[in-house]
């Protein structure tokens, strides 16, 4: 990470504020303040190693889509109350691999848990470890967003379109 002079002024400023106001973590700030005052480079990653790495805007549309998805299934279940839509291995969303889809993960969880936006997919949280499937799972959605968009995105899904789309590959 490059910082200018100014960067670093505004960032050791921030962090005395921050030790005053958590002086459990005072130590920890003190410690961020002589490496940004001294110019220590090489640990500036200290410095920002909690900040994630942008989400590019391609993974977060699958990720809407997706949920937008599964926001037509379950209104097609709700209407329905049939019972051959559950017992696909889809038949809910089934969230993201932990290990190797974690910003997909951390971003449905961001949009259901955080921002309350699809809803309708808190029922599943306990099911679905809070969208983490335990096993890779975008690649699966994208050849289902495929064969919706195949449908044209329609929101009124028919039970056969829905199993088309939960048996794409």
């Amino acid at each position: 990470m490059d910082l200018t002079k100014k960067d670093r002024l505004f960032l050791i400023n921030q962090y005395r504020i921050l030790a005053l106001l958590e002086p459990k973590e005072a130590s920890h700030y003190e410690e961020l303040i002589q490496i940004l005052d001294n110019g220590y480079k090489i640990f500036y990653s200290e410095v920002d190693q909690w900040i994630s790495e942008d989400m590019p805007e391609d993974e977060g549309r699958v990720v809407l889509d997706i949920l937008s998805l599964y926001r037509a299934i379950e209104d097609y279940k709700r209407k329905s109350k049939d019972k051959d839509v559950d017992e696909k291995l889809y038949g809910y969303f089934r969230g993201f691999d932990g290990n190797n889809e974690t910003e997909y993960m951390s971003f449905a969880r961001f949009l259901i848990i955080e921002q309350g936006k699809f809803s309708e997919q808190q029922q599943y949280l306990n099911k679905n470890d809070s969208c983490n499937s335990h096993l890779p799972s975008v690649e699966k959605y994208r050849s289902m967003i495929e064969k919706w968009q195949s449908f044209d995105r329609n929101y009124e899904l028919t039970k056969e379109q829905i199993l088309e789309i939960l048996d794409a590959t």
